[in-house]
């Protein structure tokens, strides 16, 4: 399997996309895909969830060009994938609805919210 090159960069970045949420904990980033448009080439490298606020049918395509997921994302679903290891795609809206999402990555938390309290 072939992964995009290592780089500082966050998916937010290599998507163009502005943060609309920027702390040492989370990333947070709004992607919109019209029908028949396709986001660039893109990579996670730490845990990341998607919430879709607007769905539409969707084609996930890996470096290569090989389908890595296709169907439709509905209106309210959260993804949550855990990046054990980078994942490199790109998604196609192949559908006739605006795609409208939005990014979280997390990036670590305090050493609280991480340790449950002792009793």
């Amino acid at each position: 399997m072939t992964h995009s090159p290592v780089t500082a960069q966050g998916p937010w970045e290599e998507l163009g996309a502005p943060l609309c949420l920027d702390t040492p904990w989370v990333k947070a980033w709004v992607e919109q895909v019209p029908p028949g448009g396709t986001r660039p080439l893109h990579t996670h490298r730490k845990p990341w969830a998607t919430v879709v606020l607007s769905g539409a049918k969707v084609r996930s395509l890996g470096p290569e060009g090989e389908v890595l997921r296709e169907g439709e994302l509905p209106d309210g679903v959260v993804l949550f994938n855990p990046a054990d290891e980078p994942l490199c795609h790109q998604m196609h809206n192949i559908g006739d609805t605006e795609l409208i999402m939005v990014g979280l990555q997390w990036e670590s938390g305090p050493a609280s919210a991480a340790e449950p309290e002792a009793s």
